[in-house]
């Protein structure tokens, strides 16, 4: 739409109509089908039924999981690590030797997926030969 007026130049008038509101009159005037927007009145309900919950893992699933990532962690000395699990709770037992294992073992069942939550039952064992200085 170009507006010519031959008393002023073209850009004030269309500055002059913009300003009234004309294109703003002009752009209310469509309508929705001409526009492409679906007619007002008609809604789409989206009704949303169920929500996917994972299922739950065997406890005993879940305990071979962690024994296999404990086992093998190349640095980790397991043979005196017992795993229990009760509701995807996993129990640490048993003895290792330093602070560093004992940190390892909790790092490597963390990142088994079904673990909720660990629960330390470590000791850490002073292997002088138990004879002393």
């Amino acid at each position: 739409m170009v507006l010519r007026s031959t008393s002023r130049p073209w850009c004030v008038t269309a500055l002059r109509v913009a300003m009234l509101g004309g294109w703003a009159c002009w752009a209310t005037s469509l309508s929705a089908g001409e526009v492409g927007a679906p007619a007002i009145g008609t809604v789409n309900t989206i009704v949303v039924t169920a929500k996917k919950t994972p299922e739950p893992v065997a406890d005993e699933e879940v305990k071979k999981q962690v024994e296999t990532a404990v086992h093998s962690d190349p640095y980790f000395y397991d043979e005196q690590v017992t795993v229990t699990v009760k509701d995807g709770v996993v129990h640490l037992q048993g003895v290792v030797f330093d602070d560093w294992d004992l940190r390892t073992a909790r790092r490597v069942s963390k990142k088994i997926r079904d673990v909720k939550r660990i629960v330390n039952e470590l000791q850490i064992c002073s292997c002088d030969g138990g004879g002393g200085a």
